[in-house]
């Protein structure tokens, strides 16, 4: 200490003036009031306590009650030089004599149950209490209302953007059907990507596609399984627009059959639909490890999304019911089916706004 120089002059001497540390008397009257036989020793070395002395570094001692000496320094200043303003100059500077400091409200806040039962021993208190007690009340359940209808409205809002994007993916499938131009698998714009991407067109039951690759099985399987909410499996089969779905039957008046295009996709999937059973056992563990997800592999059902409906009179219409009843676990979808069931979901979901 003797070679530490201070503005106020040799450190050492400072120290024996009590001056060289902040609070370095409050220290002093804290320990004594615990043991007024222990001694202080001040040292550069450990903090630490023997049978009859406190060891206390410094060094430590400084850095840690400075900024708190200082904080609340700075508090206090705070406040006498507001109270001063506003006895001179009343009308431009305002003084809250129930003011408290930062310090003060965070041992408040530390303090919190202790300071409550400590008032409420007082009448005058527990009025003030009730009464604040109350009003706070009273805002935080206007708050609630605010927050309740902010919900609400967010909530609108967002079943509106998703009614849009349903409406914008219509208008998209339909400038697709017009264009002619899209392949029927290869590439990004297929129509089979298209449409799993799109799933939500079949309806809302659906959960992730399983793709074929990643499950790894020997056996005839469609490119994407699609699992239903409920745990079980569904396949899809896409072909063109442009193929015809049934043509009529001249030989037999009021009859139509399955064109060929779609005769072949019905016989892929009866395939599909026999290997997957064979297969359930492992189809079920492999769906398991890779996704986590539990899939009973129970008489999945088969769509075949082909064609459209333009131009088709009544009989084609009929005809086209009776040939899909005949079919087992097998359902022939049109692209103009699609578009119909997309705007059923929008208009339901627009119902419920």
């Amino acid at each position: 200490m003797t070679k530490q120089k201070t503005r106020d002059g040799n450190l050492l001497e400072l120290f024996k003036k009590g001056r060289s540390l902040r609070g370095f008397k409050h220290l002093i009257e804290t320990i004594k009031s615990k043991d007024d036989k222990a001694k202080i020793v001040f040292t550069d070395g450990e903090t630490k306590r023997t049978k009859s002395e406190f060891h206390i570094n410094f060094e430590d001692y400084k850095k840690i009650t400075q900024g708190k000496f200082f904080a609340f320094y700075r508090e206090t200043g705070l406040d006498s030089a507001s109270f001063f303003l506003n006895s001179r100059f009343g009308k431009e500077f305002n003084y809250d004599k129930g003011r408290l400091t930062g310090s003060q409200l965070k041992k408040l806040d530390k303090n919190f149950l202790q300071v409550l039962r400590n008032l409420t021993k007082k009448a005058k208190n527990k009025k003030i209490l009730l009464q604040r007690t109350t009003e706070t009340i009273r805002e935080l359940t206007e708050q609630k209302k605010i927050l309740k209808s902010e919900a609400e409205e967010l909530e609108e809002i967002q079943k509106s953007s998703n009614i849009a994007i349903f409406q914008s993916r219509i208008k998209e499938l339909r400038e697709r059907l017009k264009s002619g131009k899209y392949t029927e698998t290869s590439g990004k714009n297929s129509w089979q990507s298209w449409i799993y991407k799109n799933n939500w067109l079949l309806g809302i039951q659906y959960q992730k596609p399983i793709e074929k690759q990643k499950i790894n099985l020997s056996g005839s399987m469609p490119d994407y399984l699609f699992p239903t909410v409920d745990g079980f499996l569904d396949i899809l089969e896409i072909k063109l627009p442009s193929n015809d779905v049934i043509i009529k039957d001249t030989s037999h008046p009021g009859s139509c059959r399955w064109c060929g295009e779609t005769n072949k996709a019905i016989g892929q999937v009866v395939n599909y639909l026999s290997d997957i059973e064979r297969l359930q056992l492992e189809l079920s563990r492999a769906i398991k490890s890779e996704y986590g997800w539990d899939v009973f592999v129970i008489k999945p059902r088969a769509f075949i999304v082909v064609g459209t409906k333009d131009n088709w009179d009544e009989v084609k219409k009929e005809a086209f019911r009776k040939l899909n009843y005949s079919l087992h676990g097998i359902e022939v979808l049109t692209y103009t089916d699609l578009i119909r069931r997309g705007e059923e979901i929008i208009q339901r979901y627009t119902q419920k706004i």
